[in-house]
């Protein structure tokens, strides 16, 4: 595999000196003749705000005849290019979804004028009766890019009064399982950007704290480039808000309310003027999911007799928090730009378990029945802060850009057991054994971030370099403590506790390099990173240190064909670096049964990642198909071990060498009807674990699929409803899988007020199909979990939009620290 790697890299630099080599020898072919073709070049702005307007069609007609010759798209600074025209008089037409249309006639090519300038293109908002719900039903709920997928939060009536976790449950490349968990493509390991900026709070837990309805669309990147950071193997999603278009004030004000105590609130209220602009918002959760739980361990004793513990009762998760959010953006002078932004919150999670457990043994009869009670409560304040300041140069791409990030998080955790030996009705017994312990943590993190980013566009290209700098510290305290009823007080028990310091620096640099050369486009760069990591556990004198140097590889290659074809290919190398749980130690009760310990030895995790594209398009309707390969080494899995002397069963964290995925993609938007849009996608996949695992060599495989459909009814311009269908097919770990599952969810909407107002009602998973079912074995023991979360969730959610509020038809704000193939006019 590495051979068959670097390969595929030195192809592709090879192929960029050729083409580069190429391109630079000036307007004439190799047989000396004049070259009869020119470029047309310009940027497209949206009008009242000046806003660059990315995905712009732009398109070449002949004056002659008005065939079309060729077209292509804006990027995201709305810059567009045109090459290989050939000599004549032709005009342009400029167009987005929403907007004017505008016309530019005529424009000549010739030996003189090779190299046309178009300038700023500004597009006004359309004056005809075309409001924002009607164009908002034009796009999909899914786009593909060439380096990213796309999701339309608007799109997502399922989603109203969620999360950012409930907009991924139906996405291609993207699993929910029934805790709210979010892997991409099987991995648990990935970044969380919002705007293009680093998140306080980590994968799932910073996606839960971001309400569905102050989202613009997430972009889903799976093979990011090296201006991204590598962390994650799974990739990275970039959360990109809400942000309004025209001048003015302007707001957004949300709320929903579901049976069983789930409550949601937030506001977003913007003002933009001609050099300044800033915006405020805020909200409030306070959600309680009911589940249910039924567990069974077996345990083989060496005599032949088999211990059975049957356990079942409710597993109920507690979400909720606050949070405010504001900036302000200040247009120095036409080529200088600086902005603030700030975040503060609250963060609260629990799961409130309790079940009733019988035991048992066979072939003998003897059986005990207890009662636990499990009641885990995390609070967490956190608090971020981005600067950036933007500086162009003699044109919109030669650039540089400067970020300052710091973050700030503090919290308790406390987990409580409570152990009651009752009859077998479960009542407790008159002289009943009784046990309460408890874990209890806190701590405080501190992240410190500065990153600066420099684009020069070449004759045939941009050319991209960067620095970064990134500094974890973080002090964090772990107990063990016990309960005394008699003097009703909790004592530590010193062997398993302890203060632990933790402490990260990465010093990072990249350079990339990205040309058009005709049809055929290319990207290519190579990040390095230097990575100092200590950890300390004062009470045991213990310290555990990585210092070493990576390199990471990025490529992306595309090619253009005729009738609305594209073909994709791309290759990246990415770290997943342990923390948290993973590293610590110090022995946690997840219950009387179960124990968590981590690994402060654990090693990163690398992954190779190698995807195929194409797309086809036919009009408003498109195919999208994707082939991927990925190879993680040092690979990280948790196990469970079971002690026969003291009947724990012991999480851990283990490297086990390596896995291999290999799948295949296949996404379809049709719109079959004015009043009826289908987006479908499925996927299937091959998994191997190899590795060895407690002394004993493991080689475990599957092939698994997984089907996502969005079907949407426009009964009219003010109502639709729409259904969302997953199912996911069964999935394998080191020592066991999961049994597949589906759901279905549906809404509808109704607007009123002019489309001002807006209610959603909806119902999540109809046929209380969604659970998790899971099988595990090792050495002495097998396990079987079945939980079922509440089922047909039912959420009332409305939406007022103040002056009547407008999105940005073309944000930005997502590539601040982006990395996707941006190169003269995109594709």
């Amino acid at each position: 595999m590495k051979v068959i790697l670097r390969k595929i890299i030195l192809s592709a630099f090879l192929m960029l000196i050729v083409n580069v080599a190429y391109n630079q020898g000036g307007p004439y072919s190799e047989s000396g003749e004049a070259d009869v073709k020119g470029t047309i070049f310009g940027k497209v702005i949206e009008a009242s705000s000046e806003i660059p307007m990315e995905y712009t069609s732009i398109a070449v007609y002949r004056l002659v005849d008005s065939s079309l010759v060729t077209g292509t798209v804006s990027n995201k600074e709305g810059v567009f290019k045109l090459e290989d025209v050939p000599y004549g008089k032709y005009y342009i037409e400029v167009k987005f979804i929403g907007y004017e249309k505008a016309v530019l006639s005529p424009v000549s090519l010739s030996r003189e004028t090779r190299n046309i300038d178009l300038g700023k293109l500004e597009l006004a908002l359309g004056t005809e009766a075309i409001d924002e719900v009607e164009i908002i039903a034009d796009r999909r709920r899914v786009e593909y890019k060439i380096d990213k997928k796309v999701v339309n939060v608007s799109q997502d009536l399922n989603a109203a009064g969620g999360t950012a976790v409930d907009v991924l449950e139906n996405t291609p490349s993207v699993s929910v399982d029934i805790e709210g968990n979010v892997t991409m493509r099987g991995s648990g390991n990935f970044t969380v950007l919002i705007d293009g900026k680093p998140t306080v709070l980590e994968g799932a837990d910073a996606l839960r704290q971001i309400p569905a309805s102050t989202i613009e669309n997430i972009e889903i990147i799976t093979n990011p480039s090296v201006k991204y950071d590598p962390d994650g193997n799974g990739g990275i999603i970039n959360v990109v808000m809400k942000e309004q278009v025209q001048k003015g004030l302007n707001g957004l004000v949300n709320a929903s309310v579901g049976l069983n105590d789930k409550y949601n609130i937030d506001a977003l209220i913007n003002r933009r003027s001609e050099k300044l602009d800033y915006f405020i918002g805020g909200g409030y959760s306070d959600n309680r999911y009911f589940g249910s739980l039924t567990r069974q361990n077996i345990t083989y004793q060496e005599d032949g007799t088999e211990q059975y513990k049957d356990a079942e009762g409710n597993f109920d998760f507690i979400r909720g928090g606050a949070q405010m959010k504001g900036g302000v953006d200040y247009k120095i002078n036409p080529k200088s730009n600086i902005s603030l932004e700030a975040n503060a919150g609250k963060y609260d999670f629990g799961i409130d378990r309790s079940n009733t457990t019988s035991e048992y043994s066979l072939p003998e009869t003897t059986e005990t029945y207890y009662s636990n009670k499990d009641l885990m409560i995390h609070d967490r304040m956190y608090y971020s802060s981005n600067l950036n300041y933007t500086r162009t140069f003699d044109s919109a791409q030669h650039k540089l850009v400067a970020m300052a990030n710091f973050s700030y998080s503090t919290g308790d955790g406390i987990e409580e057991l409570e152990f009651t030996e009752t009859d077998a009705t479960f009542n407790p017994l008159p002289e009943a054994a009784y046990t309460r312990n408890r874990n209890v943590e806190s701590g405080n993190n501190y992240e410190y971030r500065l990153q600066v980013d420099y684009t020069r566009p070449l004759s045939s290209g941009n050319f991209e370099a960067g620095y970064q700098a990134r500094i974890d510290d973080n002090f964090d305290n772990f107990s063990y403590e016990e309960y005394d009823p008699d003097t009703d007080l909790w004592n530590a028990i010193g062997e398993n506790s302890s203060n632990i310091i933790f402490f990260r620096n990465i010093q990072g640099a990249y350079a990339q390099y990205g040309g058009s050369f005709g049809k055929f486009q290319l990207q290519a760069g190579l990040r390095g990173e230097y990575t100092y990591r200590l950890i300390e556990y004062e009470n045991f004198d213990n310290s555990y240190e990585i210092n070493r140097f990576d390199f990471y590889p990025t490529v992306h290659m595309a090619r253009e064909f005729n009738n609305d074809q594209q073909v994709m290919l791309s290759y990246s190398k990415r770290v997943n670096r342990p923390r948290g749980h993973f590293l610590d130690s110090i022995p946690s009760y997840i219950d009387y049964q179960t124990v968590r310990i981590g690994s402060p030895s654990l090693q990163p995790e690398y992954v190779n990642s190698v995807e195929l594209g194409y797309q086809k398009g036919w009009g408003k309707n498109f195919l999208a198909f994707e082939a991927y390969y990925l190879n993680t080494t040092n690979l990280i899995n948790r196990v469970t071990e079971y002690d026969s002397e003291t009947g724990i069963f012991y999480q851990k964290f283990r490297n086990i060498n390596e896995d291999h995925l290999v799948g295949s993609e296949m996404m379809i938007n049709w719109k079959f009807a004015k009043w009826l849009d289908v987006n479908a996608s499925t996927s299937l996949y091959y998994y191997r674990i190899i590795g060895e695992l407690f002394g004993e060599e493991i080689d475990t495989e599957n092939i698994s699929y997984k089907a996502n459909a969005n079907v949407t009814f426009n009964l009219s311009s003010m109502s639709r409803i729409q259904t969302n269908f997953a199912y996911h097919g069964p999935t394998m770990t080191a020592q066991g899988g999961a049994e597949s599952m589906y759901y279905l969810n549906l809404a509808v909407r109704q607007d009123f007020l002019k489309r001002k107002l807006s209610a959603t009602l909806q119902v999540r998973d109809v046929f209380g199909s969604m659970k998790r079912d899971f099988t595990s074995s090792g050495e002495g023991f097998s396990q079987h979990v079945l939980m079922q979360r509440e089922p047909r969730v039912v959420m009332l959610t409305l939406s007022y939009r103040i002056n009547n509020y407008k999105m940005n038809p073309s944000d930005t704000r997502g590539q601040q620290s982006g990395g996707g193939m941006e190169i003269d006019g995109g594709f």
